[in-house]
C-alpha cells in the first residue's frame, strides 16, 4: 500500500509540474505570452531590476508587474537595433492578465511602446537604425505594429483572411457575413510587403483590432521611424473580441 501512495503522489506532482507551464494558452493566443516559464532566474533578475527602476517614473504599476514571480520578460529579438532591448511582459498576478511591450537601453533607459508609437520612434532614433532594403523595412514596420499594440482590444496581424479567429458555431447570418468578408479581401489580405516611397518605404500590412479589419500603410523612413496610417475597411466582424 506505501508503494501505491507513493507512486501517486510521484505522478500527481509530476502532472502539476508540467501543467504549470502550459496554461497560458500562448499557442493558440497571439495576445498571451511567447514565453511558458515563470519567476526570475539569477541570469534575469539584473535586467527585470533596471526594466523596473527605468519604468518606476513613467508607470510605477507596470514597474512593479516587471518584478512579480508571477510575471514573464521575454526578449524580443531585433538584429537591427542597437544599444536597446525590447521585451515582451505578460503578468499573470491580476484577475485579468496584462500584457505590454517595454525597451531598455544600455544606459538604463526605459520606454513604454505599447500605446506609444512616439516612443517606439524614439527608440530607433537613439538606435542607430539604418533601413536600406525592402525586407528590413517589412521587419521594421511588423515590429513597430506588434510592440506598439495598446492591449484594450484583442489585436494580432494577419497575412491571411484564413488566419482571421472567427467565432465557433456561427449563425446563419454571421456564416453568411464571414463568407462575404472572405470573398471580398481574400485577395487584397497578403503578407506584409515593402515597396520605395521617397527616401524610404511604404509597408502594407492588415491587422484585426477587436471586430475590426484594418488595412495599415505604414511609411517607414531610412532611420526606422514609422508613421501608420490605418484605415478600417470593415467592421462588426463575427470574433473574439478580448483574448
Amino acid at each position: 500500500m506505501t508503494g501505491r501512495v507513493t507512486g501517486l503522489l510521484v505522478a500527481a506532482l509530476l502532472v502539476l509540474a508540467a501543467g504549470g507551464c502550459t496554461s497560458d494558452g500562448s499557442a493558440s493566443d497571439p495576445s498571451a505570452s511567447p514565453g511558458t516559464t515563470t519567476g526570475t532566474t539569477q541570469e534575469d533578475a539584473g535586467v527585470r531590476e533596471k526594466l523596473a527602476a527605468g519604468l518606476a517614473d513613467l508607470s510605477p504599476v507596470k514597474a512593479s508587474l516587471v518584478g512579480a514571480a508571477e510575471t514573464t520578460v521575454t526578449p524580443v529579438e531585433a538584429t537591427w537595433l542597437h544599444g536597446w532591448q525590447v521585451f515582451d511582459v505578460y503578468s499573470r498576478t491580476q484577475y485579468h492578465p496584462q500584457r505590454f511591450y517595454a525597451a531598455l537601453s544600455d544606459d538604463g533607459t526605459a520606454l513604454l511602446l505599447s500605446g506609444k508609437p512616439d516612443a517606439f520612434n524614439q527608440m530607433v532614433r537613439n538606435g542607430a537604425v539604418v533601413v536600406d532594403d525592402a525586407s528590413l523595412a517589412t521587419d521594421v514596420a511588423t515590429f513597430y505594429l506588434d510592440t506598439t499594440r495598446a492591449f484594450d482590444v484583442y489585436s494580432y496581424r494577419i497575412s491571411a483572411m484564413s488566419e482571421v479567429q472567427w467565432r465557433p458555431n456561427l449563425d446563419a447570418t454571421q456564416a453568411q457575413q464571414r463568407a462575404q468578408l472572405e470573398a471580398q479581401y481574400d485577395a487584397l489580405v497578403q503578407p506584409p510587403a515593402a515597396e520605395p516611397s521617397g527616401t524610404g518605404w511604404t509597408v502594407t500590412a492588415w491587422t484585426v483590432d477587436g471586430a475590426t479589419l484594418v488595412d495599415h500603410s505604414l511609411a517607414v523612413a531610412a532611420d526606422g521611424t514609422v508613421k501608420d496610417s490605418p484605415d478600417v475597411v470593415a467592421t462588426d466582424l463575427p470574433v473574439g473580441v478580448s483574448p
